[in-house]
């Protein structure tokens, strides 16, 4: 489930553009081929592992960046081992500046929040329909976010969204839905038991 979610996410992430020194949404056209305009404006999609804790440690990348945190799931049975859950997506936005409000600098200061806001655009009606696995998730559901108030150069924001999971991926096989015993239409010998002689 939070491959398909990440996979989902990482596509829609680039679709936020910096076009003319403004972050933009790019709403999927009808013509796939279709040229995205200006540059992607999230240089870095990637998986959360308390990266600004260690960024001397890590491999570099260009901010703005943004990792993608999957909270604890409780899930909860369906039935022939399908599972179904609510998850929260946490998405750290990892920036850089220097640049004060009170200065001339005062676009570059706040241009942070430009970005989440693009992000929060994109995300809006954000769902996946069940794939080949049989794993969906639901519309995200704004749910939170926490303002970095104690940064230098780095900073690190937090928004969350919520969304209901189902993941019926252990009755799919190969695209086809398992099923507890042969089935079969023609003869009626499974279906005996069940229904009546004028029903197979």
């Amino acid at each position: 489930m939070r491959l398909r979610i990440f996979t989902d996410l990482e596509a829609r992430l680039s679709r936020v553009r910096l076009v003319d020194d403004k972050y933009i949404y790019c709403r999927p056209k009808r013509d796939p081929d279709a040229k995205l305009p200006g540059v992607p404006a999230i240089n870095h999609v990637g998986l959360w592992n308390e990266n600004t804790a260690r960024l001397t440690q890590m491999r570099p990348f260009n901010p703005p960046g943004i990792f993608v945190e999957f909270l604890p799931v409780l899930w909860s049975p369906l039935s022939r081992g399908a599972v179904h859950g609510d998850m929260t997506v946490r998405l750290h936005f990892v920036t850089a500046t220097l640049a004060q409000t009170d200065t001339p600098y005062r676009d570059e200061a706040l241009r942070r929040f430009r970005l989440i806001r693009a992000v929060k655009l994109a995300l809006n009606g954000f769902s996946g329909g069940a794939d080949e696995q049989g794993r969906s998730f639901s519309q995200f559901q704004y749910s939170g976010s926490d303002t970095d108030h104690n940064h230098e150069q780095i900073c690190e924001d937090l928004e969350e969204w919520r969304t209901h999971c189902i993941d019926c991926s252990a009755s799919v096989d190969d695209g086809y839905i398992l099923t507890p015993r042969n089935v079969t239409l023609d003869t009626g010998d499974i279906f005996a038991d069940a229904f009546s002689e004028e029903m197979v």
